[in-house]
């Protein structure tokens, strides 16, 4: 199935106008769990407008490569965060666990399901995605040697 690149802009547009109506709607009204919940999911509107808009841009432009010194720097990056996520999935879960008050227990649930989603996002960037976007100095070396007809030398 392709997806069509009008329909992604459209939810683009439509994500944004979600996520205000629902800052708004947060705005309204003073219960903090119910504020917390509603903006929560106002962000994630948000992002989803982030997440759309890239997907527009996959389709409508060449993506540039990644070098192996852009990939180190998200590896690195990346596994902080990985360790960082994979503690907080342990807390929430733990804590969601321990607590008898079922607001708690509703506010950390969402907050731990968040967490288990961004700690597997963060190990797919890290083994999957960006390897796949890199080029490697063995990549470039096979199309000028290996991958060309003239193999290195001048052609024509």
């Amino acid at each position: 199935m392709t997806l069509d690149l009008n329909k992604i802009l459209q939810m683009v547009e439509e994500e944004k106008k979600y996520a205000e109506e629902l800052e708004k709607l947060s705005e309204s009204f003073k219960h903090p769990m119910l504020q917390g919940l509603i903006k929560g999911i106002s962000l994630d509107s948000r992002k989803h407008s982030i997440l759309y808009a890239a997907m527009a841009s996959l389709l409508k432009e060449t993506q540039p490569g990644l070098t192996e010194e852009e990939l180190e720097i998200i590896r690195k990056g990346i596994e902080k965060h990985i360790e960082m996520e994979a503690e907080m999935v342990r807390l929430t879960g733990q804590w969601a666990e321990e607590t008898d008050d079922p607001r708690l227990k509703l506010l950390l649930k969402a907050i731990h399901e968040d967490e288990i989603k961004h700690h597997k996002i963060l190990v797919d960037i890290k083994d999957k995605l960006a390897k796949e976007e890199t080029i490697t100095e063995e990549d470039i070396w096979d199309a000028v040697w290996k991958d060309s007809p003239w193999h290195g030398s001048p052609g024509g």
